[in-house]
């Protein structure tokens, strides 16, 4: 997993909201994109701890089974 785009992610979702509440101007638009926008960003997050704990789940697999990859 690159921890940095991970980072990035977290960081700019946070932004995004934060920027979010700081509208003052009536553009509900605008702050209802930036808040899916930030809960997108988070939700690509989650997905790449999901894929490195499933990529760990398959490599302790096939560690245990003595299986290689291609076999599976």
């Amino acid at each position: 997993m690159n921890v940095s785009f991970f980072a990035g992610l977290i960081f700019w979702g946070m932004m995004a909201l934060v920027l979010s509440e700081l509208m003052t101007l009536s553009v509900t638009m605008t702050q209802t994109g930036l808040v899916w926008l930030s809960y997108a960003l988070w939700a690509a997050a989650a997905a790449m701890v999901v894929q490195v704990v499933i990529r760990a789940i398959r490599a302790q697999r096939v560690k245990h089974d003595g299986v290689s990859g291609h076999e599976m």
